[in-house]
């Protein structure tokens, strides 16, 4: 059988939180197929995979026969299309947590600036305060 996608042990980590875990899956060709999950269960982070927003943290995947560690993998890349939709707040988040988990989105080496952003929009003594709350502060 021909498969469009697979992936063996497809796992994407940020420091201790793994986003996608061990992930095993085989899409033949010619299949719809869809992605169905509560929030927060890897199906965003697995569509930025493979289509080489983010590098997996372990694991492989094969995208029309191409292994993502092949040069050319950018040619299967051209074979697909997605609109990956990235909430711009996480309102069960600090304005803090917000900001590194941007910095993870975007692959900065690190979280320097943060302070110094929160600063800027007057956020820097926020705290925990989750985000749906910042609108009360002041």
């Amino acid at each position: 059988m021909e498969y469009v996608l697979q992936t063996v042990g497809l796992t994407k980590r940020y420091r201790h939180f793994a986003a996608l875990d061990k992930l095993t899956i085989s899409v033949p060709k010619g299949s719809i197929y869809g992605l169905v999950g509560r929030n927060g269960a890897g199906k965003t982070t697995l569509i930025r995979l493979i289509c080489g927003l983010q590098a997996p943290s372990d694991g492989l995947y094969v995208l029309y026969g191409r292994k993502h560690t092949d040069r050319d993998i950018d040619r299967s890349r051209r074979r697909m299309g997605a609109v990956v939709e990235t909430p711009s707040i996480y309102l069960d988040m600090s304005a803090e947590d917000n900001l590194k988990q941007q910095y993870r989105v975007l692959g900065l080496p690190s979280f320097e600036g943060i302070n110094e952003l929160l600063t800027l929009v007057g956020l820097e003594n926020a705290g925990k305060k989750k985000a749906r709350h910042l609108a009360h502060y002041g």
